[in-house]
């Protein structure tokens, strides 16, 4: 299909509320024909026109590339926007995934309510990532490859070349008389994209001619499994147990599905809350180990900084927290640390704490019982923790507090009845990680 500026308007799927259009612009074939064909129909587009640049800082000659963008927009009378990021990938991981990391979190924070990001990706790109996606093993939301449009930040993303391959977005180009710039790692075999698209698809391609297209149609198949796997998901979710304030499910709901239904509502729920997919081999010890594990037992599955557990009837999902702080408690608030919130004083006109002269934060040591406030015997602290559905990884972390170097609270779950005094004060947790099952 041949590439011209108005077949582009034609096919552009614009959201009503459109207020600004964002080219990426690197510079490079694709971003400087979508750059210019915009720009030759900015009369009819619905928002002002503008672009960016990123600068990922790996080519010593990247400061040139981006005055050369500054060049082209100038020229265009198009806004340009530049931004320099240090792309930062842990030893063996992939400088080419850290730098779209780096990029799309300056297109996040660059987007306003309504604005649209423009990116270049093309019929052969969808080839590219469907078939790298399959090489990894990708499930439907994976070989759903690169969506025409999609949310990014407060905006919208949107890939309106995905109809045309790079050879007509190059015809039109050269019938142009335009420039561009090749950034000389993408000669770099050493990336998968790079040898796929330089070693495999031109022999793919004399086999298939096709290729690109027909693979574009089983991508949007495969969004159309996705979409349906998420309705699905969200359903299984809800009957599930599923709520918005702790990412708790009801072992003995999933365990009413059968098995390819479990995996589905597992990895929707660990992407509602934002976690990074386990790997199929810590999938499946989910589904066995800890669903289907007895009901008094506490098991564990956990990668990255996150860990899945079960506890009674409820599956638990949670980034792990370094330890809460002790130590002296002097004013109204003590800071437990980073992700534990922190202890307040609350006076109250009911049974509470003494006033005295020093007051502690330490955590249990083994053996600590309690009277609790309306109750006439002591109980043993661990006896309390499993009354109470206390979850079984938070009790060591559990703020006890000494007053006067005495037992006198459980965090804000239970007060010492034999020193408690009329009126006193009482333990209000603010930020609280969750402490008790429901």
């Amino acid at each position: 299909m041949e590439f011209t500026p108005d077949a582009l308007l034609r096919k552009l799927e614009l959201p009503a509320a459109a207020r600004r259009l964002w080219v990426a612009f690197s510079g490079g074939l694709d971003s400087t024909v979508l750059l210019h064909a915009f720009a030759a129909r900015r009369d009819v587009l619905p928002a002002p026109l503008n672009a960016v640049h990123v600068d990922h800082n790996l080519n010593p000659e990247s400061p040139r590339w981006a005055d050369r963008c500054q060049a082209v927009c100038d020229a265009l009378d198009v806004p340009l926007e530049r931004f320099a990021v240090i792309v930062d990938s842990a030893p063996g991981a992939s400088v080419e995934a850290a730098a779209r990391d780096a990029r799309y979190e300056v297109f996040r924070q660059l987007l306003a309510p309504d604005e649209i990001l423009l990116t270049a990706q093309h019929q052969d790109d969808q080839l590219e990532t469907f078939l790298l996606q399959a090489l990894r093993g990708a499930g439907p939301h994976g070989l759903a490859a690169m969506p025409r449009l999609a949310r990014l930040g407060q905006g919208w993303l949107l890939r309106p070349l995905l109809d045309w391959p790079r050879a007509a977005l190059e015809d039109w180009a050269g019938a142009q008389g335009l420039a561009w710039q090749d950034d000389p790692s993408n000669a770099d075999d050493r990336f998968d994209r790079n040898y796929l698209r330089r070693q495999i698809l031109p022999l793919l391609k004399v086999r298939w001619p096709s290729a690109a297209q027909t693979v574009s149609r089983s991508a949007r198949h495969s969004a159309d499994a996705a979409e349906l796997a998420d309705e699905l998901a969200a359903i299984d979710l809800s009957a599930s147990g599923h709520c918005d304030d702790g990412g708790i499910l009801r072992v003995s709901a999933l365990l009413r599905l059968d098995l390819p239904r479990r995996r589905n509502v597992l990895r929707h729920w660990l992407d509602w809350l934002g976690f990074p997919r386990p790997s199929e081999k810590k999938l499946e010890h989910i589904l066995s180990d800890v669903l289907e594990a007895a009901p008094d037992t506490e098991p564990c599955v956990d990668w990255a900084d996150i860990a899945v557990r079960r506890y009674r009837d409820g599956l638990f999902a949670a980034r792990a927290i370094p330890k809460p702080r002790a130590g002296s408690w002097q004013g109204d608030v003590f800071e437990l640390g980073e992700g534990w919130g922190r202890l307040r004083r609350e006076k109250t006109a009911e049974a509470g704490l003494p006033d005295g002269i020093t007051v502690e934060v330490r955590f249990r040591e083994g053996g600590e019982k309690i009277r609790p406030l309306g109750r006439d015997h002591h109980h043993d602290l661990r006896k309390l923790f499993q009354e109470a559905g206390v979850l079984p990884w938070r009790r060591d972390a559990m703020p006890l507090i000494y007053v006067d170097n005495t037992f006198a609270a459980v965090g804000n779950l239970w007060v010492n009845a034999d020193i408690a005094q009329t009126p006193g004060w009482r333990v209000a947790w603010e930020d609280s990680p969750r402490v008790i099952a429901p």
